[in-house]
């Protein structure tokens, strides 16, 4: 897929809107967060600690789960690689100085 940053319409945007418009994200992503049940029910990872008997004697990490986390890193790692560019014309970008 080719995504055409040269067509997106470029909006300034002054101090407050930013400042609104990262609110209302904050805002959204908070309630999704507080409707997935799911992540709420795990274990939390193992912090730094001091008694370190503690940590090495909890259970071990499932194989599947670290087959699992092994696939996706294969997979985000081959999306990555195919990512390619294709510049047509030089990239100008305006700062605005207050």
């Amino acid at each position: 897929n080719i995504i055409d940053v040269s067509a997106a319409d470029s909006q300034g945007m002054e101090q407050h809107e930013y400042m609104d418009r990262a609110r209302q994200y904050s805002t959204r992503l908070a309630m999704l967060s507080s409707s997935l049940p799911h992540w709420k029910k795990l274990p939390l990872l193992p912090s730094l600690t001091n008694q370190p008997h503690q940590v090495l004697a909890s259970d071990p990490v499932p194989f599947a789960d670290l087959q699992q986390v092994s696939r996706i890193a294969a997979y985000a790692f081959s999306a990555l690689s195919q990512i390619r560019v294709d510049a047509k014309e030089e990239l100008v970008v305006q700062f605005g100085i207050p």
